[in-house]
C-alpha cells in the first residue's frame, strides 16, 4: 500500500491548520495595538523588600497597576509553568496584606492554566514574594476580569490548533509505520510526542487539568533531554547515517550518559550549573544533527529539509530560552507563541519530507521487483527453451539452471536465517555476480552511498568483513 492514498488529504488538512495558526494571533489580539498594550502591562522590576526583614531565600517584586485598571476587578497571573509558588501582597493602611489565589468551594485551585489572583484596588502598586529559588525573570499579566474569559478562550483556541496538528501528525506517522515498518516514522512520532509534552507543560495544561495539583518542576529537564536523544535517532534513520553512527557510537553514548546524569543531578540538588549543563548538552547534541545534515546538504534533498526545519527550531528554541531566562523585553518576539508557530511549520515540512522519501523508496522497490521478475523469467526461459542450438549443449543449459536455482535457494535460506530485507537480498545476489558498487547502484536504480549502506548492513548481519567472505557463503 502506497502513501499516495494518504498524502492528498494530509496536505489539505495541514495546509488549513498552518493557515489558521498563522492568522490566529490576530484573532486573539484583535489588533496589533491591543497586543502591544498587553505587553506594556507586563512588569518585571526586581527589588529588595524595603523593611529589611525578608528571608535571604526570598525575592520580592514590586509592580505597577496601570491607571486604566485601578478600581476595577482584575485578574493577576504569571503566565509561566515554572513559577507557581509565590504570594501577592497589596498595600493596606501602611501595611502589606497577603492575598489568596482563587479556589472553588472544595478548597481546590480554580481551573486555570496558572495560579490566579482576583483583586480590586485603587493602589498603584503590588508586591510579589517568591521563595526557594533565585528569580531572574518574572512576567506579570494584569487583565480586566470581564475581558479575561474571552481572551483566554481565544488563547486556548490557538493552543488547540497546534495540539490538533501535532496529534494528527502523530497518528499519521504511526499509521505509516504500521504500513511500511520504516523507523523514520516511529522515531519522528516519538519526537512529536516529546515536543507535544513540552508545549503542554509550557502552556500550563498539566496545571489546568489537575486544578493546580500537577506542577512537575523537573519535567522539562527530563523531557528536553529525551527529545534531544530522539532527535539523534531520527537523524540517523532519516538521512541513512547508520555507518557514521556505528563509527562514532561511543561518543554519542558518552554524550547521552552525561546529559542524563546532569538531569539527575539537577533533580537531586537544584544546582543551577547542572541545569545549564542539561540545556547546553541538549543544544550541542541537536546541533550535531544539523551539522551532519549540512554535510549532505548539496547531495541529499532531504538533508536540506532537515537543515531548514531543525535549524529554525533549534535557533528559535535558543532565543526562547533567552526570552524566559535572560531578558524578556529584548527577546519579546520569541515567546511561546512564536516557538509554537515555528514548531508547526517544522512538523508540516518534515512530515512532507518523510512521506515523499518513503514514496520514492516504494517506487524504487517496485522497479527492483520488476527487474528481478524479468531476470528470473529470463533464467526460466533459458532452462525451458526448445531451440535446437540449446538442446545441442544440454550440459551448459543444465549447469546455468542448476547454478541459478542453487544460488537463489541459498540466498533465501540466508534471508530467513539472518533476517535480510528484500533490498539486502538483491544486493547480495549482485555481489555474488561480481558487480562493483557502481554497477549495483545502476542495476538497482539507487545511489552509490545507498549501496554502501546496504552492503554495510549485510556485513553486520552476515558477520563478514569483505566480499570474498560473502562469496564463500553461496557455497
Amino acid at each position: 500500500m502506497r502513501p499516495t492514498y494518504f498524502a492528498d488529504p494530509l496536505i489539505l488538512l495541514l495546509s488549513l491548520l498552518s493557515f489558521l495558526l498563522t492568522v490566529s494571533p490576530y484573532l486573539v489580539s484583535g489588533s496589533p495595538n491591543d497586543s502591544l498594550r498587553r505587553k506594556i502591562d507586563i512588569d518585571k522590576i526586581i527589588v529588595n523588600y524595603p523593611t529589611g526583614n525578608a528571608d535571604a531565600n526570598e525575592t520580592w517584586i514590586k509592580g505597577n497597576i496601570p491607571s486604566s485598571l485601578r478600581g476595577r476587578p482584575i485578574i493577576l497571573q504569571i503566565p509561566s509553568a515554572r513559577l507557581h509558588q509565590y504570594d501577592l501582597f497589596l498595600p493596606h493602611h501602611g501595611m502589606l496584606r497577603k492575598q489568596t489565589t482563587v479556589k472553588d468551594r472544595e478548597g481546590h485551585h480554580f481551573r486555570s492554566r496558572f495560579p490566579q489572583f482576583h483583586l480590586q484596588t485603587n493602589d498603584s502598586v503590588y508586591y510579589l514574594r517568591f521563595e526557594g529559588h533565585a528569580l531572574k525573570i518574572a512576567q506579570v499579566q494584569l487583565e480586566d476580569r470581564l475581558q479575561f474569559s474571552s481572551l483566554e478562550s481565544m488563547r486556548l483556541f490557538r493552543i488547540g490548533l497546534y495540539y490538533g496538528l501535532a496529534i494528527m501528525s502523530v497518528v499519521f506517522n504511526l499509521v505509516f509505520y504500521l504500513i511500511f515498518k520504516d523507523r523514520r516514522f516511529i522515531t519522528y512520532c516519538l519526537l512529536l510526542l516529546t515536543t507535544f509534552i513540552s508545549f503542554f507543560y509550557e502552556d500550563g495544561m498539566f496545571y489546568y487539568f489537575s486544578k493546580g495539583a500537577w506542577t512537575f518542576d523537573y519535567l522539562m529537564v527530563w523531557n528536553n533531554s529525551v527529545t534531544a536523544l530522539i532527535a539523534i535517532l531520527f537523524t540517523k534513520y532519516f538521512l541513512d547515517l547508520h555507518a557514521f553512527f556505528r563509527r562514532y557510537r561511543s561518543w554519542y553514548m558518552y554524550g547521552a550518559a552525561l546529559l542524563l546524569l546532569s538531569a539527575l543531578l539537577y533533580t537531586l540538588t537544584d544546582f543551577i550549573v547542572f541545569y545549564a549543563a542539561v540545556y547546553s548538552l541538549c543544544f550541542l547534541l541537536t546541533g550535531s544533527c544539523i551539522a551532519l545534515a549540512i554535510g549532505k546538504f548539496k547531495k541529499d534533498v532531504y538533508a536540506r529539509f532537515l537543515v531548514l526545519a531543525f535549524g529554525l527550531v533549534v535557533l528559535t528554541a535558543i532565543l526562547y530560552v533567552l526570552y524566559t531566562h535572560i531578558d524578556s523585553s529584548t527577546y519579546y518576539l520569541f515567546d511561546l507563541g512564536t516557538f509554537r508557530l515555528v514548531s508547526a511549520l517544522e512538523i508540516i515540512s518534515v512530515s512532507f519530507a518523510i512521506i515523499y522519501k518513503v514514496r520514492a523508496l516504494q517506487d524504487d522497490n517496485e522497479k527492483n521487483r520488476r527487474e528481478l521478475d524479468k531476470y528470473l523469467l529470463a533464467i526460466e526461459q533459458i532452462g525451458t527453451a526448445e531451440d535446437p542450438t540449446e538442446r545441442s549443449i544440454p550440459t551448459q543449459g543444465a549447469s546455468v539452471e542448476t547454478n541459478t536455482e542453487q544460488r537463489i535457494s541459498v540466498a533465501e535460506r540466508l534471508k530467513l536465517q539472518f533476517d535480510l530485507t528484500d533490498r539486502e537480498l538483491e544486493v547480495l545476489l549482485c555481489i555474488w555476480d561480481g558487480l562493483t558498487n557502481k554497477e549495483i547502484a545502476d542495476k538497482l536504480f539507487i545511489t552509490v552511498s545507498t549501496t554502501k549502506y546496504h552492503i554495510g548492513n549485510l556485513y553486520v548481519k552476515l558477520d563478514v568483513k569483505n566480499r570474498n567472505q560473502v562469496q564463500t557463503l553461496r557455497e
